[in-house]
């Protein structure tokens, strides 16, 4: 019995025969390129093999590779016809730069997303940003609009010749999948840090004792530290107070969430600096929860021995508002001029959660498991521009907090499993001097597929780790990409 490849949602087509395949320590099955023997069907009935689920089988009916159908060619004369879904998009927006007048000239916008219903529903969601200069809306939006017009179907392109007697279809991996969907920018550092315009003093009387500056955050957090920009005037030996506070009708409760307070001696005397203060535990904010950060001086007002703020009198903070306490009224009131506190709150991330977040955003997998024990806390951020595959990749290489490295495989099933990258100190597998990989009593291993991303030994003794096979079915030869880093 020979390998064999089968579609697992298109009715079969005679003929299929695997060429090369390939496997990754990162995702699993990579690439196949398979052959139509006979060439019994056009190429429009060739193209609509694009996207189909592809499981391959090796001589001892062992299934051994899956994916789907990313590209197709057929041989036309001295010429070949090709389609694929590399360029393809059916949910198009634009990311630019604003010229809208009235506005700030240069600000980042992005339209609305546009989906084409009828591609979705043959090749599910496949998403394309693109990333231009400065453009009016207007441009904006005719570009996303011809953009999806245009990518929305493969595209058939007529290429020079070539020695290829069959057609041949180039399949990827599911993990490849991943990189269909966009993972939206988000981050975890919230607040309001520009040049300093200003400065607020707190504590030189009764009428300012403390300040409050509201804000709002767009994802479900957890504030582990805060950070102002500060000093003291003067030699004031008391401490600084910090609270998290709920809402109120637009001002603070008097509830406190979270509070930590700093000593006078820590903060500097000849300049504005950012001086951070870390929460005992995070405090857990909700989306779109308006929260009061107040800052207050826990001892009796001075004119002489006082603390000042930096600020913002730009009012380049539209989604806060900034208080005042005169305490001889017990009342908040607005700063005269206004103006916005300089502040930055820094939430921590799960980075397993974060891994389940991006597996769900790309749409193409069936479930998601973590192997490896906890994950990083981090403070994270990301960019517009960045696909859940380079997202997802981006947090498997910063590892476990142990500094241990990480691997991520899918299964037939979709099943998208990340575990501990296997020790250097007990390889089950041996690599021989004719390059091929062996079991443990020195045979050639059945399925050599099954030895990437473990350890192998040397016949000189030496560890390497394989990370990539391919393999070429006209020869049975194996090409290997190992490494010895642990």
């Amino acid at each position: 019995m020979s390998w064999r490849a089968f579609l697992t949602d298109r009715s079969q087509v005679p003929g299929l025969k695997p060429v090369s395949l390939s496997w990754d320590a990162i995702g699993g099955p990579q690439e196949a390129v398979l052959s139509l023997e006979n060439d019994p069907i056009g190429f429009a009935r060739l193209q609509s093999l694009l996207g189909s689920g592809v499981e391959i089988y090796d001589p001892s009916d062992r299934l051994a590779w899956w994916g789907y159908v990313e590209r197709i060619s057929q041989p036309e004369g001295v010429t070949r016809i090709e389609s694929s879904l590399e360029e393809l998009a059916n949910r198009v927006a634009v990311s630019y730069r604003s010229m809208e007048p009235g506005k700030d000239f240069g600000a980042p916008a992005q339209t609305d997303w546009k989906d084409d219903a009828t591609s979705q529903e043959i090749f599910g969601i496949k998403e394309v940003l693109l990333k231009r200069g400065v453009l009016s809306e207007e441009q904006a939006l005719l570009l996303r609009d011809a953009s999806l017009n245009l990518m929305s179907l493969p595209v058939s392109k007529l290429l020079p010749s070539t020695r290829a007697s069959k057609s041949h279809l180039l399949c990827r991996g599911w993990f490849e999948r991943m990189g269909w969907r966009q993972w939206p920018a988000r981050t975890d550092i919230l607040g309001h840090a520009p040049a300093q315009q200003g400065y607020q003093s707190m504590g030189a009387s009764l009428t300012q004792l403390s300040l409050a500056q509201s804000f709002t955050s767009t994802n479900s957090v957890e504030v582990a530290s805060l950070s102002v920009r500060i000093r003291k005037i003067g030699n004031p030996q008391d401490q600084v107070r910090f609270q998290v506070q709920t809402d109120a009708l637009g001002q603070p409760s008097g509830t406190v969430r979270a509070e930590v307070v700093l000593a006078a001696s820590a903060i500097p005397t000849d300049s504005y600096d950012w001086v951070s203060v870390w929460f005992a535990a995070p405090c857990a904010v909700a989306a779109s929860e308006r929260l009061w950060l107040v800052v207050k001086r826990d001892g009796a007002a001075s004119s002489i021995a006082y603390f000042s703020l930096g600020l913002d009198e730009n009012l380049g903070f539209p989604d806060g508002n900034l208080l005042l306490l005169d305490a001889s009224l017990g009342q908040w009131k607005t700063r005269v001029p206004d103006a916005d506190l300089l502040f930055k709150l820094n939430a921590l991330s799960d980075s397993v959660a974060l891994m389940g977040q991006m597996v769900e955003a790309s749409g193409c997998f069936e479930d998601f498991s973590y192997e490896a024990g906890e994950g990083l806390s981090l403070p994270y951020v990301s960019e517009t521009g960045v696909d859940c595959k380079q997202a997802f990749l981006h947090l498997l290489r910063l590892g476990t907090p142990d500094l241990g490295s990480l691997l991520v495989e899918v299964n037939s099933q979709r099943h998208l499993r990340v575990f501990t990258k296997p020790a250097p100190g007990s390889p089950l597998f041996w690599l021989g001097q004719d390059g091929r990989t062996k079991n443990q009593v020195g045979k050639d291993h059945e399925s050599a597929w099954q030895v990437v991303g473990n350890w192998l030994f040397s016949e000189t003794g030496t560890a390497c780790f394989l990370e990539n096979l391919r393999l070429d079915l006209s020869d049975g030869t194996y090409h290997l990409r190992t490494n010895n880093v642990t």
